[in-house]
């Protein structure tokens, strides 16, 4: 769900599958492991804060997340856009902890 939901602001970092190759040849799981470097960590976690989620959702219609069969495809339900809330604040949180940190983030799906 984020990861459709930033695509559709073009959130200017991808924090969800990464962007700089960190194992090449290997699989973890949804494709190889990348990460961001500390100065993109900065910018998403800047972007991140001056993003709510509230405003993520803009007009967002459930029917968009449905058709694009995001997971977890139940958005027509009452309540449905609130599931990614948690995730996104906590992704925040993170984000801003590494950049506070001036970290780099790993990043794979597994």
């Amino acid at each position: 769900m984020l990861r459709f939901l930033l695509a559709r602001v073009e959130f200017p970092v991808n924090v969800i599958q990464g962007e700089e190759p960190f194992a090449e040849d290997e699989d973890w799981g949804y494709g190889p492991p990348r990460y961001l470097r500390p100065e993109r960590v900065k910018l998403a976690a800047e972007t991140l804060r001056a993003t709510s989620y509230d405003q993520l959702l803009g007009d967002v219609d459930p029917a968009e997340l449905t058709n694009a069969e995001v997971y977890p495809l139940r958005w027509g339900e009452p309540g449905a856009l609130e599931w990614g809330r948690h995730w996104y604040d906590d992704l925040t949180q993170f984000l801003e902890a590494a950049a506070e940190a001036e970290d780099a983030v790993l990043v794979w799906l597994d």
